[in-house]
């Protein structure tokens, strides 16, 4: 069975049925097409016929959709309901067409909705979810000008933004001072006990517990030093965080570990992070946090996370999307046409850590791309790779 075909065997739920009440009511015209129509085709093309209407008396908007004018000059001058009715016209043009859909491992997605609302009101079918309806409900109050887009005025986002505390109120440069001070006395007992050895990083003979701290404020501005001390483990990364995340962080943590999300946050970064909140900043870090600390999600989709862009298709010889020759797959990434990203295989790297958003990245899933800096002496040379093209 094809997937369009399953897809219009399956019937709406409860909760669907109840948004569809909802846009059917707040919309009779376009609820009378729907009922009208004999089937979803008599019911697409009387759509594109209303909003073709609208359309007309907007020269503007109709050109701009007819892709016979552009620039920013001309999408400065469509109105919050000309942006509705390019994108109905849009969902028209389109309409039946599969994409697989890399975000869910290639499942197949079909793009028919008014074929779906059609379903649903005629059938109670189609496979439309809440959120479908809940999505087609604002479309539709767009339109009809019902919604309209309200931009805030610069004051107001400046007040928005003073409600949260920056990183330069003396009261979070204290609270971070006092992060590093705890990480920088983790990593000397990690030096003393012989747990961790470096070369560039070491003391002299003798050195007292003050001193050895001096030295290590002066490292801190090495970015070698925290490459070289960074957490690699959930446990170090727990220590390093005063002993701060609960039992459930940790058991995410150990599930990232087993499924072989590489770990490496340096020491600048988790001195970003508290490890209480303060009444003055309470969830002012997770933005950082969210960046070191994996969810659920991401470790259960590790491995078949996969990068949309086109521009990551590559072929030997033949230039990619962007139009870049490129000598393979790896190193390259996010490639545009004026821009290319290259991350080295080996240890010259330049990133300080491991974020969460590379984490879909391929070479890290298949572990190409890792942070054992001890290993990634280089064997080969560009001028060997770049032979090849």
């Amino acid at each position: 069975m094809r997937e369009k075909e399953r897809i219009e065997k399956i019937a709406i739920c409860p909760e669907a049925q109840r948004l569809l009440h909802i846009l059917l009511e707040e919309n009779p015209e376009f609820s009378a097409i729907i009922r009208q129509a004999e089937d979803e085709e008599e019911a697409s093309e009387n759509i594109r016929k209303w909003v073709i209407q609208y359309m007309k008396d907007r020269q503007n908007a109709y050109t701009y959709y007819q892709h016979k004018t552009g620039g920013k000059g001309k999408y400065e001058k469509l109105s919050w309901k000309d942006f509705a009715a390019i994108r109905i016209l849009d969902y028209l043009d389109h309409a039946g067409r599969e994409f697989e859909n890399l975000n869910l491992r290639g499942q197949i997605s079909v793009n028919h909705p008014f074929k779906q609302i059609w379903l649903a009101v005629h059938h109670g079918k189609g496979g439309g979810k809440p959120p479908f309806f809940e999505d087609m409900i604002q479309l539709f109050r767009q339109y009809s000008g019902k919604s309209e887009r309200t931009l805030p005025p610069k004051e107001k986002v400046l007040a928005w933004m003073n409600r949260h505390p920056s990183g330069l109120d003396p009261e979070i440069i204290k609270i971070r001072k006092e992060n590093r001070e705890r990480i920088i006395n983790i990593i000397i007992d990690r030096i003393d006990s012989g747990v961790i050895k470096s070369k560039r990083f070491s003391y002299e003979p003798g050195l007292t517990k003050q001193e050895k701290f001096s030295k290590c404020l002066e490292w801190w501005n090495d970015g070698r030093f925290h490459l070289r001390f960074a957490a690699r483990s959930p446990d170090l990364l727990n220590k390093m965080l005063d002993y701060s995340l609960d039992p459930e962080t940790m058991e995410l943590l150990y599930e990232a570990k087993n499924a072989g999300i590489p770990f490496f946050i340096n020491p600048y970064y988790l001195s970003l992070l508290n490890t209480s909140e303060p009444d003055f900043s309470v969830g002012a870090d997770l933005a950082i946090r969210d960046y070191v600390i994996y969810s659920k999600e991401l470790i259960e989709e590790f491995g078949h996370i996969v990068a949309w862009e086109k521009e990551d298709i590559v072929e030997p010889g033949k230039p990619n999307a962007a139009g870049w020759l490129l000598p393979n797959e790896t190193n390259i990434h996010r490639r545009y046409p004026e821009v290319a990203i290259l991350i080295p295989d080996t240890m010259g790297r330049a990133c300080g850590g491991l974020c969460t958003s590379c984490q879909r990245m391929y070479d890290f899933q298949r572990g190409h791309l890792n942070f054992n800096l001890e290993k990634l002496v280089p064997g080969e040379k560009w001028s060997d790779k770049l032979i090849y093209l």
